[in-house]
This record gives structure tokens, C-alpha cells and sequence, in this order.
């Protein structure tokens, strides 16, 4: 028994998000990857090579409004917390012909007539206290089990993952700590 929401393999494939540019960062193409999460919906996210997102999103097959979950979800996937605003996201009611053609033919089935509700989230560039312009970047490691978002300077300055900054082994220069050594017995 599937999870009420939850989209056939159809579907996702006829949702997945299609391909873009990042007109607001750098003209290069966007990419669109799936992401696992708890809800029974799919969860994707468009972001350009750099990393900068242009938008996430969550689609489910219902009629309930996940934008509470959604945001849930999202606030244990950022750093820091405070950039998921409910004010960032934007809850649609998508139905066949808005979907594709693809999409549309598989809701058709659907008995009951229910709409793929969507749940967008897009955070806009702007300032943090010290002035400095900040984006929201993704980082799709392995070392994550979903995709990690984080503010950083959208020129220059340091973008690194603060959760792949925290696994990385300190330079040569600062102490490390070691087990202590057993004696051999001889």
C-alpha cells in the first residue's frame, strides 16, 4: 500500500522539472535533480553548475496543502534555519493540460480526479548585516542524505558547504587529535 500523496513512477518521470538557465546568476544551464525526503511527494531542485538555486520544489498527488511539511523538511536541510521563510513559498494547484501531455494522460486515469499540488520555494538574493549580497546555494554530496542549502556571497568570498566544511580535515598546521597509542606487549 502506497502513502496517500505519493506519485507513481509515471508521473514523477512526467513531472521531472525540465532544463533551464540561471538568468539570475550566470546564463549557464540549470539542472534538475530529485532529492530524498520523508514526505510521499518527490522533492526537486533546479540549481546552475555553481551550485546557486533558482528554485525548489515539492509535488504531491492530493489535495492537502504540504506547505507546512515542506517547510519542516526544508528547515532541517539549511543553514542557518531562518532562510526558510513561509513568505518564500508558494503553493499551486496544478492539473493535466498545466502538467504536459505525458502528465495529463496519466491524471486522466485517475478515478478520482486529483490534482499534483506543488509547493515552490525560492529565496531572492539579498543582503546580509555586513552588506555583502548572499544567494542560496545546494550542495548535492554524497555525504549528505538530501541536499544541503546554505547562504553565501553570491561574488567572491567563501562558499563552502558548512556541512562539508565541518567533515574536512583541518589543515597541516592545527593540531589533531590523536588516540592515544597501546603498548605492544613484547
Amino acid at each position: 500500500m502506497t502513502r496517500a500523496g505519493t506519485l507513481s513512477l509515471p508521473l514523477v518521470r512526467a513531472l521531472r522539472a525540465s532544463e533551464g538557465r540561471c538568468y539570475r546568476h550566470c546564463d549557464q544551464g540549470v539542472r534538475a535533480r530529485t532529492a530524498a525526503t520523508p514526505l510521499p511527494g518527490v522533492f526537486q531542485v533546479l540549481a546552475c553548475p555553481s551550485g546557486v538555486v533558482s528554485v525548489a520544489m515539492y509535488s504531491e498527488w492530493s489535495r492537502r496543502d504540504a506547505s507546512r511539511s515542506v517547510a519542516a523538511f526544508l528547515r532541517t536541510r539549511t543553514r542557518p534555519a531562518s532562510l526558510v521563510r513561509a513568505t518564500d513559498l508558494r503553493l499551486a494547484t496544478r492539473h493535466g493540460p498545466e502538467l504536459g501531455p505525458r502528465a495529463e494522460r496519466l491524471l486522466e486515469r485517475d478515478p478520482r480526479r486529483r490534482p499534483v499540488r506543488v509547493v515552490y520555494w525560492r529565496v531572492y538574493p539579498f543582503q546580509d548585516a555586513k552588506g555583502v549580497d548572499q544567494r542560496l546555494f545546494v550542495c548535492h554530496r554524497r555525504a549528505h542524505t538530501s541536499p544541503l542549502f546554505y547562504a553565501a556571497p553570491s561574488e567572491g568570498g567563501e562558499r563552502a558547504c558548512p556541512g562539508c566544511a565541518a567533515r574536512a580535515p583541518r589543515s597541516s598546521g592545527a593540531r589533531r587529535r590523536t588516540a592515544p597509542q597501546r603498548a605492544r606487549p613484547s
